[in-house]
């Protein structure tokens, strides 16, 4: 049997350690009734918060890590309706190691079996991977995150929130638009949804007064459509026609 030898052995255990399902909170991802709750709430197009996501020791790695990266670039645009400000790590030349691990955890081919049986989506493309630090000021008006490239698409979103110490009153939340649902971002939570047309979210701008960091990684496991390219034609222009009237 392959279980018999020692290669495949160390083999088949290097992969469930790269595999984000190895760090995640047992309590819930080891109930088959809460893993089944949670794909059907992303199938049905919903925001699923998981709390205390990850091994404790992970995600205070990870945060210091960021707490710790001094070389964030700032990111902005502002067209018609749409607008953002926030400090990223987007170039992966610019990866600390620790960062560079997770991205690896996060772009195994463990983990995007494991989302892509939650999310009941392909997930077999790119990981898009990236780290954020919302300063004073920051923020991101409603959008979808529905894009793709070349036959690729957004499948699924993640928002691993690395802030410690936050206080209600500081802003940063992200707001889920279906829902008019405030999430505010507390240490070591994983936010998941399926990306669509009608996943409409943003985040809130920060207070001046913050005084603690809003640092997260997030991303996208991203895959082929059923529909193929023409799901990604499918997005709002952002165009603005003047009506006559419009009823709102």
């Amino acid at each position: 049997m392959v279980t018999d030898n020692p290669e495949a052995k160390s083999d088949l255990l290097g992969r469930m350690v790269s595999s984000l399902e190895f760090f995640l909170n047992r309590q819930v991802f080891a109930n088959e009734e809460y893993k089944r709750q949670i794909s059907d709430h992303l199938k049905d197009g919903g925001l699923v918060v998981i709390r205390d996501a990850l091994q404790e020791a992970v995600a205070m790695r990870m945060f210091a890590c960021l707490d710790q990266f001094s070389g964030w670039k700032v990111y902005e645009n502002y067209n018609d309706f749409f607008h953002y400000h926030h400090h990223n790590i987007y170039e992966t030349n610019l990866f600390p190691p620790d960062l560079e691990w997770c991205r690896g955890i996060f772009a195994s081919e463990g983990t995007k079996s494991l989302i892509q049986e939650l999310s009941q989506r392909d997930c077999t493309g790119e990981t898009a991977f990236s780290a954020s630090w919302y300063l004073p000021g920051d923020h991101s008006l409603p959008h979808n995150d529905f894009l793709g490239k070349q036959g690729e698409v957004r499948q699924v979103a993640f928002i691993w929130h690395l802030t410690r110490d936050w206080q209600t009153q500081w802003g940063g939340d992200l707001f889920w638009c279906a829902k008019n649902r405030y999430v505010v971002p507390s240490f070591n939570s994983l936010i998941l949804f399926n990306v669509g047309p009608d996943s409409f979210h943003h985040v809130t701008q920060v207070s001046p007064y913050a005084t603690s960091k809003r640092l997260a990684i997030s991303g996208w496991w991203t895959g082929v459509s059923k529909d193929g390219d023409d799901l990604a034609e499918e997005q709002d222009s952002g165009t603005f026609e003047p009506r006559l009237f419009e009823l709102i």
